[in-house]
């Protein structure tokens, strides 16, 4: 995602949590639907699930903590957008 991307998604939030005439329930879901569309760094940790002495690093979603796979551009668990460029 851009810059220019997130920030358009950001004033479009702004303006949907301003806005007067929308009903308070939807204006939190538009919200929150908009706010998963701004990519999020999973969260990495190191496990041993299967074997003593064996670790493998998992991933999970930074807002539901469900395991993510790096094939996924989304969390299937809660739709959050992932973001797995290197860096930050």
């Amino acid at each position: 995602m851009t810059a220019e991307e997130k920030d358009r998604i950001e004033c479009a939030i702004r303006h949907i949590q301003t806005a007067v005439d929308i009903d308070p329930w939807a204006r939190e879901i538009a919200v929150e639907a908009m706010k998963k569309q701004i990519p999020k760094k999973p969260n990495y940790k190191e496990e041993d699930r299967f074997v003593k002495e064996l670790f493998a690093v998992y991933t999970y979603c930074p807002v539901c903590k469900k395991e993510v796979d790096v094939d996924d551009m989304y969390c299937v668990c809660c739709g959050q957008a992932i973001d797995w460029t290197e860096g930050e």
